[in-house]
């Protein structure tokens, strides 16, 4: 368990502000406005591990906020590579524990859902994300993130459960006499 010192107070302040933003961005119906909260939302989370002294997970972050922004006003594929290929660099150059490969993982699933032209395929990234968020959370004990990730997760299937939903009842033929 962290020290509670004036650092980590102040993270879980931060993270507390981003998981607000975070699950706004959710209830959004579409991608680009999901897409600008979760940049928000990744800004305030990068800020948080900053202040936790977990600088490598504070680079993915930033890069993961960086990459919201540019994937929701200009969805393309070379991006994507692009990103892809930021959060390999930024693993090679400062790993330094096992536990650097979560927040790695989690990037690279974050990177290719961001790009997904579909809401389900987002979504579905997203939330295998979100698992590995709430280990790697777990891991450096910041436990306001780790909350957050949960609440993202649940969010996340209450989204995609509205929008089947929705998409069924679209479908579904209607009988009349």
């Amino acid at each position: 368990m962290p020290e509670f010192s004036l650092f980590f107070v102040g993270s879980q302040l931060l993270v507390a502000i981003a998981f607000g933003c975070g699950i706004f961005a959710f209830w959004q119906q579409q991608r680009s406005a999901m897409l600008k909260f979760w940049f928000i939302s990744a800004v305030l989370n990068a800020s948080h591990f900053g202040l936790l002294g977990q600088y490598e997970a504070a680079l993915f972050v930033s890069l993961t906020a960086i990459r919201f922004l540019v994937a929701a006003l200009h969805p393309r594929q070379c991006w994507m590579l692009l990103f892809m290929a930021g959060a390999t660099l930024i693993l090679l150059t400062t790993y330094s524990s096992p536990l650097n490969l979560l927040p790695y993982a989690a990037a690279m699933l974050g990177t290719f859902g961001s790009f997904q032209t579909r809401i389900g395929r987002v979504r579905l990234c997203m939330a295998l994300g979100a698992s590995i968020w709430i280990l790697h959370n777990i891991l450096v004990g910041s436990p306001v993130a780790v909350l957050m990730e949960v609440a993202f997760l649940l969010s996340n299937l209450v989204g995609f459960l509205r929008a089947r939903r929705l998409a069924t009842k679209i479908t579904a033929p209607t009988f009349s006499d």
